[in-house]
């Protein structure tokens, strides 16, 4: 099983475009299951560091593969944008 801080130091690769998305900052956990719903990852730098995060949320159905490296996903056509600037 992954721990939370594993899953944090790996890339996350869209394995459409082979372009790598960035790393997850956060996970949305099912509190009575443990099972992970979604996680987000931020785009544009350090900008979260300072609260001002902005990325995108991917759902854990989109997880394909879990590597040693690397987090396979295959997006949906439109991914849901986040924006919580102060």
């Amino acid at each position: 099983m992954q721990k939370n801080l594993d899953l944090r130091q790996k890339k996350v690769i869209d394995v459409d475009t082979a372009e790598q998305i960035g790393y997850i900052r956060d996970m949305d956990i099912d509190l009575s299951s443990g099972k992970i719903l979604s996680v987000s990852i931020p785009k544009g730098g350090l900008s979260w560091l300072m609260h001002d995060f902005k990325g995108i949320t991917i759902s854990w159905e989109e997880v394909i593969a879990i590597g040693s490296e690397y987090v396979l996903v295959k997006l949906k056509k439109n991914p849901k944008i986040i924006d919580e600037s102060c």
